[in-house]
């Protein structure tokens, strides 16, 4: 089945709340405290900073543009992203819960991440239709 198949079942099944971004996306490691400076454009950059690494998340193509100035980073590509497009306020309690529960039951291995505004979940593209499936059936 096709990734546009996935997509447009999982939007026919009423999930609204859900969006399969386009593009793949590479999840990088980087070394602690590695200066860098983003790709503009894309659909997803993320940039997480803490004492014991950093970790990138961009389209591939994007990497691509950058990669030869980290030749210590450590990349996994083939991932897909989900992201949850309602804005819940932020005492709501239980949203990533309900995803990553159905995600965990199901076999997904994710990676997850939270702003502000938005839930993202990262899959591997070769368990986006188990993922979607696994999230069909929920209600936000």
């Amino acid at each position: 089945m096709s990734i546009a198949t996935v997509r447009s079942e999982f939007q026919t099944r009423g999930n609204d709340v859900l969006d399969v971004l386009e593009g793949e996306y590479a999840l990088i490691s980087l070394l602690p405290n590695t200066e860098i400076t983003l790709p503009s454009g894309g659909a997803l950059r993320v940039l997480i900073e803490d004492p014991f690494e950093t970790t990138l998340i961009l389209e591939v193509a994007a990497w691509q543009t950058i990669e030869s100035r980290y030749p210590e980073a450590v990349a996994n590509r083939h991932y897909r992203a989900i992201r949850l497009s309602q804005d819940f306020p932020l005492e709501t309690v239980g949203v990533m819960a309900k995803l990553t529960t159905a995600l965990a039951q199901a076999g997904v291995s994710i990676m997850a991440y939270s702003t502000f505004k938005t839930d993202v979940v990262l899959v591997r593209e070769w368990e986006l239709s188990k993922a979607l499936g696994a999230l069909w059936d929920l209600r936000f």
